[in-house]
């Protein structure tokens, strides 16, 4: 078994986190550049090149840099586009801050 050393940037990225503000905006951030992950991952798999997308879903290439870089907020007309094209299911949820599935499960039973 081969354990992970940590790195410097994962040091440093842990005493950021340290810091009570910091990790709360990092939390708030963590879906959306989990998502952008998963969309880029799924495009290199599909050995699809940033043009190829946007021609699919009638755009141009640099709205989709833009939405991999996360630096643009898009639409979710967008986003079911990209989904569609790369063969991928996107799903939305809403829940009150604090709640729990069994929460949930409780409020709604």
């Amino acid at each position: 078994m081969v354990s992970k050393k940590a790195t410097v940037y994962d040091e440093f990225e842990a005493s950021l986190l340290e810091n009570p503000e910091i990790r709360k905006e990092y939390e708030a951030l963590k879906p959306k550049y989990e998502m952008i992950q998963k969309l880029i991952e799924r495009r290199n798999k599909l050995n699809m090149s940033q043009t190829q997308l946007a021609k699919i879903i009638g755009t141009k290439q640099p709205a989709i840099s833009r939405l991999e870089r996360g630096d643009y907020n898009t639409t979710l007309g967008t986003l079911f586009k990209v989904a569609s094209a790369l063969d991928m299911d996107l799903e939305i949820s809403l829940k009150a801050n604090g709640e729990t599935k069994s929460t949930r499960d409780k409020v709604s039973a």
